[in-house]
């Protein structure tokens, strides 16, 4: 079954919209296939795009986030998450069943703990799916607090999904990351964390400056590198990755400047 959850956003403010594209964006199981300006618009797409999750303004022309959840019908009703600059709604949000009520501005942090509540709920249904929180909850990636997307100075940390619990992990504590078909396996001193993610996005999730993608199946921490010996590279805990002939390029000249920078 599909871990992703596709959401839409309606809100009839562009810059509310761009804030929580960007939130989604930095989750790897959130994706947005719809956007929307009016909940009208949306309306007409749901039979055809069928979200698992709506991130749900209130006050809007047309038709207000009330109005819109009013319209559902009962085997289309997905999550929803709802947003507003004002608390006054909060108790009729609830009396609508939504799973949570945010208030504008909302930060990255409260973000998550909404999704949370998502994604810890027993199962999620659209009218022809059905999610299970096992396969949402498999991996999660994290970054808090809000940070840009592979920030370089080394100082946030990722939460990781695995199994039920979220894991803190360092970036610099992380030796060497492998992929496992659907999973990827994070080798850390003294331990190991398999979750469900990609490489693509886990490569997203680190500082740019640190870590090095040195063929398809596996990513190094640069400063986690013993030696080089032809196309093979042995690690500092003893572990041995070939270089794949299209990253050699790149993996030297990103040695290159790190030993540079030193």
């Amino acid at each position: 079954m599909s871990a992703i959850l596709q959401c839409f956003i309606i809100d009839d403010e562009p810059g509310a919209r761009e804030v929580i594209r960007k939130f989604v964006a930095r989750v790897p199981f959130l994706e947005v296939v719809g956007e929307f300006g009016n909940a009208v618009d949306a309306l007409f797409q749901m039979q055809r795009l069928k979200p698992d999750l709506i991130f749900l303004d209130v006050e809007m022309p047309e038709m207000n986030g009330f109005e819109f959840i009013r319209s559902l019908k009962g085997n289309m009703r997905p999550k929803i998450l709802m947003f507003s600059a004002y608390s006054d709604y909060a108790l009729e949000g609830f009396e609508h069943e939504v799973t949570d009520y945010l208030l504008k501005p909302v930060s990255f942090e409260r973000f998550i703990r909404a999704i949370n509540r998502v994604t810890e709920l027993p199962s999620l249904k659209t009218e022809n799916t059905e999610i299970r929180q096992q396969d949402l909850t498999a991996s999660m990636p994290l970054k808090l607090p809000s940070p840009t997307k592979r920030e370089q100075n080394g100082s946030d940390f990722l939460l990781i999904k695995e199994d039920k619990k979220l894991v803190r992990v360092i970036p610099e504590e992380i030796l060497l990351i492998e992929a496992m078909k659907d999973y990827i396996k994070i080798f850390l001193p003294g331990k190991t964390i398999i979750t469900l993610n990609t490489m693509t996005k886990m490569e997203t999730m680190l500082p740019v400056n640190r870590f090095i993608r040195v063929n398809r199946s596996n990513i190094i921490r640069i400063n986690a590198i013993e030696e080089i010996d032809g196309n093979q590279i042995t690690t500092i805990d003893g572990k041995k990755v070939d270089i794949g002939v299209t990253y050699r390029e790149v993996v030297l000249e990103a040695l290159k400047k790190a030993a540079e920078n030193k």
